[in-house]
């Protein structure tokens, strides 16, 4: 799986949007009825719920979700944490289905509050409703009161065949049963790999000495 951008903290009223990861591969198993914020006819949510459909043939353009309240967005992915599951559905003879997500965004309030940071190249690994073809992370409502207004925008290019779902999910995963790693635990592994590489070279330095 392919980190392409994270940054972490908190982005205070003015401040530039918190960016956004995006993960490819398989990760989230779409089917298990978690809802879109933009996506085909198949997308399963309540009627509480709506979603932006996109139009069939779309090869691309910038599509924007309803609007929905940060409470809305809390009782379905049952707290702040979530992240955005990107199902493809691409041709696979043109580019090998290659498409790009131009940018992924969270507005609040009519600020853009989360963005991911460049395009990013994508190519479907499971053809057809399945496990998930990249992943948004991640979005984190902390701070936020339930009456707050979000908004979802998605821009893309390439789109071929038919058509993509973006949907939430309240539990990332890297595969079934594998979940990602928060940030803090991913700069704890880091440090800790630092520290072993550090003892390795003060020990051999010794024993060059002797």
């Amino acid at each position: 799986m392919t980190a392409v951008f994270l940054t972490i903290g908190s982005s205070p009223a003015g401040a530039e949007p918190i960016r956004l990861t995006v993960l490819t591969g398989p990760s989230i198993q779409q089917t298990e009825n978690r809802p879109c914020v933009i996506g085909d006819p198949s997308c399963h949510n309540p009627d509480f719920l709506p979603y932006t459909l996109i139009a069939p043939q779309n090869e691309g353009g910038t599509l924007t979700s309803p609007e929905y309240t940060v409470g809305q967005i809390r009782n379905v992915v049952g707290g702040d944490e979530f992240v955005i599951g990107l199902d493809l559905n691409q041709a696979r003879g043109q580019g090998g289905g290659a498409y790009t997500l131009e940018s992924f965004s969270l507005s609040v309030d009519g600020t853009t509050r989360f963005s991911t940071s460049e395009p990013v190249n994508l190519v479907p690994l499971n053809f057809g409703n399945g496990f998930s073809d990249a992943t948004i992370v991640m979005f984190n409502l902390a701070g936020l009161s339930d009456a707050q207004k979000v908004v979802f925008t998605a821009s893309f290019s390439g789109g071929s065949a038919g058509r993509e779902q973006f949907f939430l999910s309240p539990q990332p995963n890297d595969g079934p049963g594998n979940p990602i790693p928060e940030p803090a635990t991913m700069l704890l592994v880091g440090s800790g790999l630092a520290a072993m590489a550090a003892a390795r070279r003060r020990r051999r330095e010794k024993i060059e000495k002797i």
